[in-house]
């Protein structure tokens, strides 16, 4: 079942490309707002431009993630799956490996797209993609939750980045220190955190599809 949810999401990944590419153009653009409400203030912008970016990221990545499971929904296969897969959880677990490998080179675009809306150097760039591929297992996962608790309780629009963000703070503080200090510790310990994190929000999604 591993495998089928693996195939399945991947051909849903290069089939629904355009949401993908949707979500880096609305990355684009809520850069450019706010480096246009900052631009008469350089000074200002650079040193907050990870944060930013980070910030961002993260709510551009939940929104692209936002329908994720709506197609297993709609269709009838997650019930078919609960009542009659013997190993359901690795159906689910099979779609969240694809979700993550689908993540890999988003991120990196969307690294490259903060670096060069905010004049970043290349060592941000590096800092800043290294943090994101540390944590896109983390980060695919809190999608896939977040995702999960829009099926359960309805169209929740705009609240799906209000439910993220807090969860995704962590991320967001390590991130902007691995920009500000890159070394192998911090890098060891956001793995460690990314690691804790992406176990909770699968166990969590697993739990919210089985009651849906």
């Amino acid at each position: 079942m591993f495998s089928a949810g693996l195939r399945l999401e991947l051909r849903l990944r290069l089939r629904n490309g355009l949401n993908a590419l949707g979500a880096l153009g609305f990355l684009a653009v809520a850069l450019t707002a706010v480096g246009l409400t900052l631009g008469q203030f350089p000074e200002r912008l650079r040193p907050a431009g990870p944060a930013i970016g980070w910030a961002m990221i993260v709510l551009a990545f939940v929104y692209a993630n936002a329908d994720w499971w709506l197609d297993q929904l709609q269709s009838g296969l997650n019930q078919r799956l609960r009542v009659m897969a013997q190993d359901y959880p690795g159906f689910v677990y099979g779609r969240l490996f694809g979700g993550w490998l689908a993540s890999l080179p988003w991120f990196l675009v969307a690294a490259w797209l903060v670096t060069l809306f905010y004049s970043q150097p290349t060592s941000a760039f590096l800092a800043l993609g290294s943090g994101l591929l540390i944590t896109a297992s983390a980060l695919t996962a809190l999608s896939a939750f977040v995702a999960a608790l829009r099926v359960l309780l309805g169209n929740v629009g705009v609240f799906l980045g209000a439910m993220a963000l807090p969860l995704a703070l962590p991320f967001v503080v390590l991130g902007v220190g691995l920009v500000d200090s890159f070394s192998l510790a911090s890098c060891a310990f956001m793995f460690g955190v990314s690691l804790l994190q992406t176990l909770v929000f699968v166990v969590a999604t697993r739990w919210v599809l089985s009651l849906v």
